[in-house]
């Protein structure tokens, strides 16, 4: 480390690079660019290093992010990672098994020691939310994202730059159940039905519920086919259970021809659309083709499901229960090959295994050195943002530059990166362009501070001069408004506002100008009452709004397995738009985006 402690002082210049020794800096991932960043980050020799990510790894893993190794399957990430550079740090290096959104490990205060944040993250509410922190706190934060050979890198530096949020993110891929379970018109309907409804009900913990309400639909045969499948479903899973082989024809035959001619039979399904032909009768050979890459015959399909129901059906017995996991074979080809007979029968292209598991295994495909590469420039930016570079002058915000692939993403053909200034933040955004603050609170002022009384301080402080609205952000709650005031006399505390609870408060008056929104984080402390933070909250032109908004949003859940499960809520006067079976690339910002990306990550709506 002395050589490269040598190498780094002669390059920042000593008194720099004693400012660097003296920087603690947090990671948020410790994925494919986090294991990258990390080793740049120590080899650069910054103070201290604090690393976060709630996961543990996983055989898909491996082939990018190099810090781990096949011994390291199941282990958490951030105490991996450490483990495996600490040899060559120089730094002080602590690791986080947590949500960096758990308020209680992570409160606002514990951000505030680090003089830079760096985003390697995956998840889009992670990435906002910590989005959200660095502009409470105004600290730099540097955000980065890869997608095959697509990357790039944002410096954010709060009320200068644009933020995260300042452009529209691509929402997740939703499909209504009614067309997963009785049209599908995709590949990967039918990957989601052999996955989250065929498998889990056949050889997981439990099954898909689904009330009338959730189906997408209001067809009443169709409904009546949905619960009827999913309660024969039930016996079939009694033959499953039971272990006997000489039933898997039965069961093809339920699944392949019996629920097709009864979709038939719903003759309004098929006034627009092609019909489906069920599963003709295919003798199994027990040829079974090994390369994973190619597109199977429908005779080797078949070959394929039938072998692998016979290998879960005997792991059952000791297992009790199966869940589905992209690097098991048994449950990879039985929902490959369901998910494919099934495309055959509603005339769909097939897919190969190896495309089957990264769509069912949500595997964005990453390329290592698309991570290096990336990660190497958000580690040089790191130092013009924080002003450690030798022999140069303090860079302005306007001044520093986002960089990104220009040439995988087809804007340049002849840059590999491109690196244009930033942009300023957008006054529209709902992130950056309101004012923040910390509201400290001891505990004993929010058992006797009533709704009322914070309002009245609000108002004082900040004159707004009539009527004012406040949101608990945590739960969406509306807590006060000018026709809603049941609450006003409780106090905070009955009202469960706690360390951590972020307060939306908007102007309510009647006005061609008013004072602009303001979010107060609440921080618990022992040395205050109830201190209103000292900041500006100016007026701002009020603009009347053209946009209609769309009520048929759904409540979201987010399982363990990483999918979303959102609740249909869809407004039954309006036509389906059909969904393009297009690829995400919400690692990217959207004017950076290329023509084909490569998320392909499973949603279902349920």
């Amino acid at each position: 480390m002395s050589d490269t402690s040598s190498v780094n002082q002669r390059l920042l210049g000593s008194e720099n690079y004693q400012k660097l020794r003296n920087s603690g800096v947090l990671l948020v991932g410790a994925g494919g660019i986090g294991c990258e960043l990390l080793k740049n980050l120590v080899l650069m020799g910054f103070g201290s290093i604090d690393i976060v990510d709630l996961d543990t790894i996983d055989l898909s893993n491996l082939n990018r992010q190099f810090l781990f190794r096949h011994r390291d399957i199941k282990q958490p990430k951030s105490t991996t990672a450490i483990k495996a550079i600490q040899h060559v740090s120089n730094s002080k290096l602590t690791a986080h098994t947590a949500n960096i959104m758990d308020v209680e490990t992570f409160p606002l205060s514990w951000f505030d020691q680090f003089a830079i944040i760096f985003n390697a993250l995956d998840n889009l509410e992670a990435r906002r939310y910590v989005n959200q922190m660095a502009q409470f706190l105004h600290k730099p934060l540097l955000e980065s994202g890869t997608a095959g050979f697509d990357g790039y890198i944002q410096p954010i530096i709060p009320g200068s730059t644009e933020c995260f949020d300042c452009t529209t993110k691509e929402t997740p891929k939703t499909f209504p159940v009614c067309t997963i379970r009785s049209t599908p018109s995709q590949p990967i309907h039918c990957i989601v039905w052999a996955k989250n409804f065929l498998f889990a009900q056949l050889f997981a913990s439990s099954g898909s519920t689904i009330g009338d309400g959730d189906l997408g639909t209001d067809n009443p045969e169709e409904i009546k086919r949905i619960q009827q499948e999913t309660n024969e479903l039930l016996e079939l899973q009694e033959y499953v259970r039971a272990g006997d082989e000489s039933k898997i024809p039965e069961i093809i035959k339920k699944i392949f021809v019996q629920d097709i001619q009864k979709l038939l039979a719903i003759e309004e399904l098929w006034k627009t659309r092609e019909k489906p032909v069920p599963l003709p009768d295919i003798e199994v050979d027990g040829i079974v083709n090994t390369d994973l890459s190619s597109v199977w015959t429908i005779q080797e399909q078949v070959n394929a499901f039938v072998l692998s129901t016979q290998r879960l059906m005997k792991r059952l017995p000791e297992e009790g229960q199966i869940e589905f996991d992209k690097d098991d074979q048994d449950t990879l080809e039985f929902v490959t090959t369901a998910a494919n007979i099934r495309a055959h029968i509603f005339k769909l292209p097939l897919k190969s295994l190896f495309d089957i598991k990264q769509i069912a295994g949500n595997i964005i495909p990453a390329i290592a050195t698309t991570n290096a590469i990336i990660s190497g420039l958000s580690a040089l930016a790191s130092l013009r943002v924080l002003n450690l570079i030798k022999n140069q002058p303090e860079a302005k915000a306007q001044e520093l530059n986002m960089a990104f692939t220009s040439k995988a993403s087809n804007i340049s053909s002849n840059r590999y990166i491109s690196n244009p200034q930033l942009a300023h933040p957008n006054p529209k955004c709902p992130v950056c362009s309101i004012a923040r603050g910390v509201l400290h609170v001891s505990q004993e002022a929010l058992k006797t501070t009533t709704l009322s009384e914070l309002i009245q301080k609000i108002q004082e402080k900040y004159r707004f001069e009539g009527e004012v609205s406040i949101l608990d952000k945590s739960t969406q709650r509306l807590l006060a408004d000018y026709d809603f005031e049941d609450l006003l006399d409780k106090t905070l505390a009955e009202l469960n506002l706690k360390h951590g609870i972020i307060l939306s408060i908007s102007d309510e008056s009647v006005a061609d100008e008013v004072r602009c929104t303001t979010e107060f984080y609440l921080d618990e402390v022992k040395d205050a009452q109830l201190r209103l933070p000292n900041i500006e909250v100016p007026l701002v032109k009020v603009i009347p709004s053209t946009e209609e908004t769309d009520d048929a949003v759904g409540a979201i859940e987010s399982t363990a397995s990483g999918e979303i499960i959102l609740d249909a809520l869809e407004d039954k006067n309006e036509k389906k738009r059909p969904l393009e079976d297009e690829e995400s690339s919400s690692s990217l910002p959207p004017s950076k985006k290329s023509a084909t990306t490569h998320d392909e990550g499973v949603v279902i709506l349920d």
